[in-house]
C-alpha cells in the first residue's frame, strides 16, 4: 500500500500530470485522500488479527513434540493422507490449524477455507516457494552429482529460469497436437493388449494395474524421447528393462512416503528405506540417461527439414543448447509420468464401471466421433476436444479419487489466514482431495456426477469454488505435463469405452494413501466386446 501512496505523491509533487482538466486533477487529489484514510484502518485491521502463537491444533509433548502422532498404529496423524483424518481435525480444530513441535522439520498450517486457499495461490509471486521433499534433495545432493547432472533446486530464480525454457514448449496446445497420433498408436496396442489378457470370464487379470503403468510409461517415453521401449509386448519378463523401471517408480514413491511423514533419520543414518530409495534412483537415472543419449544422438543425424515439425526434446534443445536441460527435461516427466497418470487413468475406468448409464451416455458421444471402434484418433479430427461428456467424466473421477491428497505451499509474505497472523515462510497444506469430497462445497459430493462440470447442463447453477478442486495446482506451479496428461488419459479411456463395455464386480477399489493414492485391489474390469 504504501508505494502507492508515494507514487502518487510524486505525481502531484514533482511530476507532470498527463490529465490537464481540473476534474482530473481532483480525481487524482481524491484517489490520494482516499488512499490515505484507508491506510491506518489496514493497521487496524492486523492489529484485531490473532497471533500465529492462537493458531489451534495438536499440543505438542515435552521433548517429543508431536513426533509420537505419526507413529503407524499409535498416532493420529500417521496416515496423514487420508481424508478420514482430515474430517476428524476439522470438526476438531475449525478450518485452519497447526501442526507444531515435530523435530528436524518446521511447522505446518493446514487450509480447510477455499477463500484462504485462493488467498495463498493468489499471492505466491513469480517464483511460488514449494519445498520438495527433504528426501528427495538429500539424494540429489548426495548422489546425482555422479551424473553430472545440473543441481534443480526447484525455488527462487532458479527454478523461473528453468520452466521459463521448457514452460512455452510443454504448454502449448500446438505441441500436445504432434502426439495426438502416436499417443493414439500405443493405445491402440494396449487395447490389443486387453484381448489377449482375457480370461474365460472375460476379465482383467489381478495384476492388470501393472499392464495400464505399462501403457503410462510407454507413452510418456515416447512423448520424452521420441522412442518406443516396447513396454506393451507379450513376451515382457519380471526382468525386463521397462518392468524394472515401472518397480523402479513404486519403490520411489513408497520410500518417499515413509521417509517423508517419518522422523528424517535419513539423514543420520543408512536405513533399509533409504538404501532402498537410493537403488530404485539410481537404476531409474542410468537406464533413462542411456535412453537421452541415444535420442540426442538420433536428433543429430536428421537431415535437416524446414517443413518439420519439432519433436519436444529437439525444440527444448533448440532453446537451450546446453543437454542437460533437455535431460533434466525427460527425466523428470519420466518418473513423475508413469504411477500419476495410470492412477488417474484406473480412477476413470472404475467409476464409469460402476456407473453403467454414465458409461453408456459416454459410449453415443464417443460412437458420434468414432462410428468404427478401429479408427484412429488423429489430431485433424479434434476428436478430443469435442467429447465434453467423457472429460466430465474423467475430471469427476480425479474429484472424487485424485492421483495426490493434496498442494503445499510455503508463503512468501506476511498474511492474514482465517483469523490469525501467519508469517512468511510457514508451511502450508491444502487438503484438495478432502475438500472436493465434502457436501459443504459440493453438493451430492458421494455421488459420481459428471454433469456438475458440463455447461448449461442440469447440474451446472450449481457452483463449485474453483479453489476446492486443484487437480494439476495452480499458477506458476502447475503440474507442467497437464496436457499431456489429460492427452494420455482422455486417448485411452475413449478407445476403451469404444472397443468394451466395462464392469466391476467386486466392490469398491481400494485406495491405500502413501505419496501418491495407490489402488491396491485386484484391478479385475470385465472387458465385454461391443459389436457395434
Amino acid at each position: 500500500m504504501f508505494p502507492r501512496i508515494v507514487r502518487c505523491a510524486n505525481i502531484t509533487q514533482g511530476r507532470r500530470l498527463k490529465s490537464k482538466s481540473l476534474l482530473d486533477i481532483n480525481d487524482n487529489l481524491f484517489s490520494i485522500r482516499n488512499t490515505i484514510k484507508s491506510v491506518p484502518q489496514i493497521f487496524h485491521d492486523m492489529r484485531n488479527l490473532k497471533p500465529y502463537e492462537d493458531v489451534p491444533g495438536p499440543k505438542p509433548l515435552p521433548l517429543l513434540g508431536n513426533t509420537l502422532r505419526f507413529i503407524p498404529g499409535i498416532g493420529q496423524l500417521s496416515e496423514f493422507a487420508d481424508v478420514r483424518v482430515y474430517r476428524i481435525l476439522n470438526k476438531q480444530y475449525g478450518n485452519i490449524f497447526k501442526i507444531a513441535g515435530i523435530p528436524g522439520r518446521a511447522d505446518i498450517v493446514v487450509l480447510f477455507d477455499p477463500d484462504d486457499i485462493e488467498k495463498v495461490f493468489r499471492n505466491e509471486g513469480p517464483w511460488p516457494f514449494r519445498e520438495f521433499g527433504k528426501s528427495i534433495e538429500h539424494y540429489r545432493f548426495t548422489r546425482i552429482r555422479r551424473y553430472k547432472l545440473p543441481l534443480q533446486k526447484y525455488l527462487g530464480e532458479e527454478w523461473h529460469n528453468f520452466r521459463t525454457k521448457v514452460n512455452q514448449i510443454m504448454m502449448q496446445p500446438r505441441t500436445t497436437e504432434l502426439y495426438v497420433g502416436t499417443i493414439d498408436a500405443v493405445v491402440s496396442d494396449f487395447i490389443h493388449r486387453i484381448k489377449v489378457l482375457r480370461g474365460d470370464k472375460e476379465e482383467m487379470p489381478a495384476d492388470f494395474k501393472n499392464e495400464i503403468q505399462k501403457w503410462a510409461l510407454e507413452s510418456i517415453v515416447y512423448i520424452a524421447l521420441d522412442t518406443r521401449l516396447g513396454c506393451l509386448k507379450s513376451d515382457l519378463d519380471s526382468n525386463s528393462e521397462p518392468q524394472k523401471l515401472i518397480n523402479a517408480v513404486h519403490v520411489q514413491f513408497d520410500s518417499l512416503s515413509k521417509m517423508e511423514t517419518g522422523l528424517p533419520i535419513w539423514k543420520l543414518f543408512s536405513i533399509p528405506t533409504w538404501r532402498a530409495y537410493v537403488k530404485s534412483a539410481d537404476y531409474f537415472v542410468q537406464v533413462s540417461l542411456k535412453y537421452v543419449n541415444e535420442a540426442m544422438k538420433r536428433i543429430e543425424s536428421l537431415p535437416d527439414n524446414p517443413n518439420r515439425e519439432l519433436t519436444i526434446l529437439e525444440k527444448i534443445l533448440r532453446r537451450d543448447p546446453d543437454p542437460k536441460t533437455g535431460v533434466v527435461m525427460a527425466l523428470e516427466m519420466m518418473v513423475a509420468g508413469v504411477d500419476t497418470t495410470s492412477y488417474s487413468a484406473i480412477s476413470a475406468l472404475f467409476h464409469l464401471a460402476k456407473n453403467p448409464v454414465k458409461q453408456q451416455t459416454s459410449f453415443e458421444e464417443i460412437k458420434n466421433y468414432l462410428p468404427n471402434k478401429e479408427q484412429p484418433i488423429t489430431s485433424e479430427v479434434g476428436l478430443l476436444n469435442e467429447l465434453k461428456y467423457l472429460k466430465a467424466c474423467i475430471k469427476e473421477s480425479m474429484r472424487i479419487i485424485p492421483t495426490v491428497f493434496g498442494n503445499h505451499r510455503k508463503l512468501v509474505k506476511d498474511m492474514e489466514l482465517g483469523g490469525y497472523q501467519i508469517p512468511k515462510g510457514t508451511d502450508i497444506l491444502i487438503p484438495s482431495q478432502y475438500l472436493s469430497n465434502e457436501e459443504r462445497y459440493l453438493q451430492y459430493a458421494d455421488k459420481f456426477i459428471p454433469e456438475r462440470w458440463i455447461k448449461d447442463g442440469p447440474y451446472s447453477n450449481t457452483k463449485v469454488h474453483p479453489f476446492v478442486m486443484l487437480s494439476f495446482g495452480f499458477g506458476p506451479r502447475m503440474c507442467i505435463g497437464r496436457r499431456f496428461a489429460e492427452l494420455e488419459i482422455h486417448t485411452l479411456v475413449a478407445k476403451v469405452i469404444r472397443n468394451f463395455k466395462i464392469s466391476y464386480n467386486y466392490g469398491d477399489i481400494k485406495i491405500k494413501p502413501k505419496m501418491l493414492n495407490t489402488p491396491v485391489s485386484p484391478l479385475k474390469f470385465k472387458m465385454e466386446n461391443r459389436e457395434l
